[in-house]
């Protein structure tokens, strides 16, 4: 065969790799809604429609070689002013950000292939895990495919020293194995295992339990000193609606929003990841407040296809006369349902509106004051072992953490700062001993409910304002009638 034979039949080749890699992507990549053909919403998707469009550049480009013999010369000058398979190329080079080629295409691959349900299935090779993994294997082809195309621009382009107008290390680019090996069109034992591995490590969520979502990517978060769900204390009703949302969700029972509104420093933000990591199937996501002023649809929808999780969405410290509701409202019970494996968790300091209220749970937690003290301090004291409740130890303890509070050890009374103070209690055998042996006097200090009332008045009124005090006059008073 001559070297014009020789030249046609690569270029055919090529071509037809081309074609075939192109149909495989948009099976895998696209779906069909509202009568059009648009991409699915994996982390990826930009990276595999840039991918798409860099086969389309080069299979156009591959039928100017017959035309015209010196096509070729595209690699060393721009020949015309729409964008040709060398811009596309050089982009590709930017979005593979110093990964392989195959890389990432495996990655792309490996998230459409847990949209469709196939990585679940791997062990028993149904024939749809069969028909995709053969779909799969063509796509990550394509680094051979666009090196073998690069290869035939530099003979075509000849000798000419100047500049060329690839990007440098596209050579590094094009390098790497392809995990998805089947020879004779088999899928062995041994490729099996290899991309049970390799999807577990292009898994986004496989690093951990909690996610930062920022500019539609997902950050691993440390989330340090959260205390586990049997480390709270007093709050009783708020815990069990905490509890029975956070399990009936895990189990796909329900998943309603979470509407919480609390004063600082009672727990809104702790309960909300504590619960969520108690267990095993859920995996937090934490997305900036404004987030929710925006279109949810995109995040849900990455969220969505991942069966084998649960997804708390948790916005937090949200201020409700501020929020532009509207994307909620058509997210939640308006034209697009949340499904079922994602859930919204929402926390403010202030009363949500009622027509928000009404399209989930709400709780709210009663403010912090020498009753709940002492019940927190009580259950603490029965976790420690304490087996005989002395009611007058949890009156000195009481006392004693307000005392703190006063000479300003504690910036606040809340949950939050008992806590610390109760740990200190727990390391400090000298203190336990003291405090125990001051029960046994006939005159000790005990809580002043005065110190508490005066802190959630301030506290009230720099948020909410003077009129928010009847309220809190209010709560006492139903407390002290045995209403409350």
């Amino acid at each position: 065969m001559d070297d014009s034979a020789t030249r046609v039949s690569e270029i055919s080749a090529l071509k037809d790799s081309l074609t075939a890699a192109g149909s495989s992507i948009r099976l895998l990549f696209t779906g069909l809604k509202n009568g059009r053909t648009e991409f699915i919403n994996i982390f990826r998707r930009d990276f595999i429609r840039n991918y798409l469009i860099t086969l389309d550049k080069i299979s156009a480009d591959l039928e100017l070689f017959s035309a015209d013999p010196k096509s070729g010369r595209r690699l060393l000058a721009i020949s015309s002013p729409a964008a040709d398979s060398i811009d596309a190329l050089n982009q590709l080079f930017i979005d593979c950000r110093g990964k392989p080629l195959s890389q990432c295409l495996e990655e792309a691959v490996f998230d459409a292939l847990i949209i469709h349900d196939i990585l679940a299935h791997l062990d028993d090779l149904t024939d749809d895990a069969v028909f995709f993994i053969r779909h799969a294997a063509r796509i990550c082809s394509g680094a051979a495919m666009i090196a073998a195309f690069i290869a035939l621009l530099r003979r075509e382009a000849g000798g000419d020293n100047r500049l060329l107008r690839l990007r440098p290390g596209m050579d590094r680019l094009l390098q790497g194995e392809n995990c998805f090996k089947l020879p004779d069109g088999k899928i062995s034992s041994e490729t099996m295992e290899l991309l049970k591995r390799k999807a577990l490590a292009a898994d986004p969520f496989s690093g951990g339990k909690a996610f930062r979502y920022l500019h539609g990517a997902f950050v691993p978060a440390e989330l340090t000193s959260i205390r586990p769900v049997e480390e709270f204390f007093g709050y009783g009703r708020v815990r069990q609606t905490f509890e029975a949302h956070f399990r009936d969700f895990s189990r796909l029972k329900s998943n309603l929003p979470l509407l919480v509104c609390s004063l600082p420093g009672l727990g809104k933000t702790h309960f909300t990841i504590a619960y969520t990591l108690k267990y095993a199937n859920l995996t937090l996501i934490l997305p900036e407040p404004e987030d929710l002023e925006k279109p949810l649809q995109p995040l849900v929808e990455k969220l969505a296809g991942r069966k084998d999780r649960r997804f708390i969405i948790f916005f937090d410290d949200v201020d409700p006369a501020k929020i532009n509701w509207y994307y909620f409202r058509a997210n939640v019970g308006g034209s697009f349902s949340l499904p079922d494996n994602v859930s919204i968790v929402i926390a403010s300091n202030f009363e949500f509106p009622a027509n928000i209220l009404s399209r989930g749970r709400a709780v709210r937690f009663p403010v912090f004051d020498e009753i709940r003290c002492l019940e927190m301090i009580e259950e603490f004291l029965k976790s420690r072992g304490l087996k005989h409740r002395n009611p007058n130890l949890e009156l000195v303890i009481a006392a004693d953490y307000i005392e703190d509070f006063g000479q300003r050890k504690f910036e606040e009374l809340s949950p939050r700062t008992l806590i610390r103070y109760l740990q200190i209690y727990q390391e400090d055998m000298k203190k336990r001993k003291r405090m125990l042996d001051m029960t046994r006097a006939e005159v000790f200090a005990k809580p002043d409910p005065q110190v508490f009332y005066e802190f959630n008045a301030k506290l009230m009124r720099s948020l909410y304002g003077d009129e928010i005090l009847d309220a809190l006059q209010d709560e006492n008073l139903k407390r002290q009638l045995g209403t409350l």
